[in-house]
């Protein structure tokens, strides 16, 4: 290894004073949600200068540095093409492959993490000394085959994370996909002749590009992105190697279908909808994230661009599609929200996660009137500090998870779990009657004693439109009238707060004040 390219784990202490803010898991979460955006962004972008200035642009946002530089290569050399930072650096200028970080990074095709440029002997000082860094993070674009680098600078000594080159380096990959669609929409253009000023295009046939010549034929067939030329009336008319492998079809299974007919029925409108406002001269493109159904039967996500072409009477000829897939990134967003929902002991909803149910639930029943009741429960675990003291937390984390698994079991699939404290669970009851809430408040206190090593009591309240907000305050005090009771007892619903008709009822009546005892 190059002197001074030390793997992040092993690079010596800094100093107290050069040590930067903590970049947390929230600021990974946040810059992944970011990149999301910036892919909509560049997938619309159709000249290099515009990805550049976009990519440095986000760079310094998502790492917080304080400066950011796109490198192009340019044959042996190493063009700064464009950079976002708190003072001027490189933009501009050219540097040989041998004598700067970002050549490095190409020719080894690995990042660099430099946590003292001093300290490095890859790095050109007498470039570096007129400029505020003092450490940096280099990352190649296309790790494969790097067609230039992204680079990130900070003006104190300091040790990026590997959330921070994680983050870089997925946005250098982005960049790679969008200066190759750059590529292919410049032959586009030039093939089928683009005016400058629009979007709109002539082609010589609505029904493929097949009278295009071999330059534009191999661009379209090897572009790195799916695309496809998609009659009006939305059949495959022609599609290249990405967009099959895509979309999970032969070419010749797509021509005799349309793209209604390999559309999940939930985006399907949405993208219709979409077409028909570019039919119509309201839009110019657009693009959607959406999911195709592969040939076997199983769920992609792409993120879809669509502009339209003209013949040169201006009539509508076809859209071009383009589709990048999605699936891996849709799959991590969903588990980095499911990370942030979860309760990380018992795998069931966290408190915050179960506000927000309430809150949907407090809007719907806002919008319509006759919503149906609702219940909630307010559980807390007897016992558990006992198993603590006695058996050691181990076993107390085992009792939290085998009550929260009994619970679930019981419930509906409409119900939402939730662990809102130490010992504490709430659960929410959709469309639940007083009696049905009692009901099962029985038969979770029930299983709770069969299947596990203690007890638990329930607070019951009802949930109506005009009274949500004091729900759980209510439960809460009705789980601890149960609790005075001993272990295995429910208690509840208590009557909901001063409301003309409920204050009519008899005592008897199902919203009365009950309690259930094993």
């Amino acid at each position: 290894m190059t002197p001074g390219a030390l793997p992040i784990d092993g690079q010596p202490q800094l100093a107290a004073d050069d040590q930067p803010p903590h970049f947390s898991e929230a600021d990974y979460v946040r810059g992944m949600t970011r990149l999301t955006d910036v892919i909509q962004e560049l997938s619309l972008s159709r000249t290099a200068s515009e990805v550049q200035r976009i990519v440095a642009s986000t760079a310094r946002e998502v790492l917080g540095c304080d400066g950011a530089t796109v490198v192009i290569r340019d044959r042996d050399m190493c063009f700064y093409a464009d950079e976002d930072a708190v003072t001027p650096l490189w933009k501009g200028r050219r540097f040989p492959m041998e004598a700067c970080v970002s050549g490095w990074v190409m020719v080894h095709k690995q990042p660099a993490v430099i946590p003292d440029i001093y300290a490095d002997e890859r790095v050109p000082h007498d470039a570096y000394r007129p400029t505020f860094v003092k450490s940096l993070a280099m990352v190649p674009i296309r790790r494969r085959d790097p067609v230039g680098a992204l680079g990130a600078y900070w003006a104190q000594r300091r040790r990026p994370t590997q959330h921070e080159l994680a983050l870089l380096q997925a946005l250098a990959d982005v960049t790679s996909v969008a200066m190759e669609n750059v590529q292919v929409h410049a032959v586009l253009e030039q093939q089928i002749g683009e005016r400058p000023t629009s979007i709109d295009v002539a082609m010589p046939s609505a029904a493929a590009p097949g009278g295009l010549d071999a330059t534009f034929a191999a661009a379209f067939a090897n572009a790195p992105i799916g695309m496809a030329v998609i009659g009006l009336d939305g059949s495959f008319h022609k599609v290249n190697r990405e967009f099959c492998r895509i979309a999970g079809y032969q070419p010749e299974d797509l021509t005799r279908l349309t793209f209604q007919d390999i559309t999940h029925p939930d985006d399907l409108d949405i993208d219709l909808a979409e077409a028909s406002r570019l039919l119509a001269g309201e839009i110019a493109s657009y693009q959607m994230d959406k999911r195709y159904y592969s040939r076997d039967g199983h769920v992609v996500w792409v993120r879809l661009s669509v502009f339209l072409v003209h013949d040169d009477s201006g009539e509508p000829q076809a859209f071009i599609s383009h589709i990048e897939d999605i699936s891996a990134r849709r799959r991590d967003e969903e588990q980095l929200r499911r990370q942030a929902t979860l309760d990380t002991l018992t795998g069931v909803y966290n408190r915050n996660r179960f506000e927000e149910e309430l809150r949907r639930y407090k809007v719907r029943a806002s919008r319509h009137s006759n919503v149906d009741e609702a219940a909630v429960f307010m559980i807390d675990l007897d016992g558990l500090k006992q198993v603590n003291d006695q058996h050691g937390h181990g076993a107390g984390d085992a009792y939290l998870r085998n009550v929260a698994d009994i619970i679930s079991r019981r419930l509906r699939l409409s119900d939402v779990l939730a662990r809102i404290g130490g010992d504490e669970f709430a659960v929410l009851l959709p469309r639940t009657t007083p009696a049905q809430a009692q009901q099962m408040a029985q038969t979770l206190v029930e299983r709770v004693e069969a299947l596990s090593p203690g007890t638990i009591c329930i607070g019951i309240a009802m949930l109506t439109p005009d009274a949500i907000d004091e729900a759980l305050e209510r439960a809460d005090r009705a789980m601890y009238r149960a609790k005075r009771q001993g272990g295995s007892h429910w208690c509840g619903p208590e009557p909901a707060p001063v409301i003309s008709e409920e204050s009519t009822r008899s005592p008897g009546s199902p919203a009365s004040s009950a309690s259930g005892i094993r």
